[in-house]
């Protein structure tokens, strides 16, 4: 099944890997990228940035992703994997506004994981390329989430693009 965002991110399968943690590895994001879909790496606990992409991109000759959690400041780490040539950037938990143009200059496609509506379109006013929908089964808060309704106020003014 191909889709307009199989287009855009070079992939087979409208599949992407949840960047989960530790998980999110260069050995597991190549075999998703191998079988077709976007396999993604975590960047935000990574001690070499520039080494997990080389690693990811001597694995496999198909798209991959690097993820970046925005809860704290990620543009020395964007700038290394977007040097090392990481070309599909996938942030989430913050303002993806200081990060868009700076890897839509790197040639980079930029994805943004969303819970609710209203952070959907602050993130395609900012131009992100690609709203990822997470809800609260998958850990994200928001309109998307029943669970997480005493915190939807602290959510939304903390993800606010400026």
């Amino acid at each position: 099944m191909r889709t307009p965002v199989c287009e855009l991110l070079g992939i087979e399968q409208p599949i992407v890997q949840a960047p989960v943690g530790p998980a999110a590895v260069p050995r597991l994001a190549a075999a998703v990228s191998d079988a077709g879909a976007l396999g993604m790496v975590s960047l935000t606990g990574v001690a070499d940035v520039a080494g997990v992409v080389a690693e990811t991109a001597a694995l496999t000759r198909r798209p991959f992703g690097g993820n970046l959690i925005l809860a704290w400041d990620q543009q020395q780490r964007l700038a290394e994997a977007l040097e090392a040539g990481l070309r599909i950037v996938s942030v989430t938990w913050g303002d993806p506004a200081p990060y868009v143009g700076r890897a839509h200059d790197a040639g980079a496609v930029v994805l943004h994981t969303v819970g609710s509506a209203e952070e959907a379109r602050r993130a395609v006013g900012c131009g992100v390329d690609v709203i990822v929908a997470q809800g609260w089964r998958a850990g994200m808060c928001g309109d998307l989430s029943p669970r997480c309704r005493w915190s939807r106020r602290w959510w939304t003014r903390s993800r606010r693009c400026r």
